[in-house]
């Protein structure tokens, strides 16, 4: 079958996220979602004060929210959460979650 790839600053789970989630699955049929976060990740620990100095270096404040986080496996739960309660995703029994660790290559399963 396919697989759709969905990538994004963070793995971070917004509304477009669920917006191209919910294409995939009901234009396009697929029907499991796996989430892929990380380690060494650029928003872990990463704050809403880059909002603010962006603002300042561009004269307008961003619409969107860093949506950084200081907790990887966290993250990866939260995210999951968000893919399994969305109104608009028909399936969402097959959500899991995983950390990639980019020192050892390993794949890691975060369970919920």
């Amino acid at each position: 079958g396919d697989a759709h790839i969905i990538r994004n600053a963070g793995g971070v789970v917004t509304d477009d996220t669920i917006r191209s989630l919910t294409i995939s699955q009901r234009a396009l049929g697929t029907r499991s979602v796996a989430l892929i976060h990380h380690t060494g990740c650029g928003l872990l620990g990463l704050t809403e004060d880059f909002r603010r100095e962006l603002e300042l270096e561009v004269g307008q404040r961003p619409q969107w929210a860093v949506e950084s986080f200081v907790d990887l496996d966290g993250d990866v739960r939260q995210s999951m959460q968000r893919v399994r309660t969305s109104p608009f995703l028909p399936h969402t029994d097959d959500v899991r979650g995983f950390v990639f660790d980019v020192h050892t290559g390993l794949l890691r399963e975060v369970r919920p």
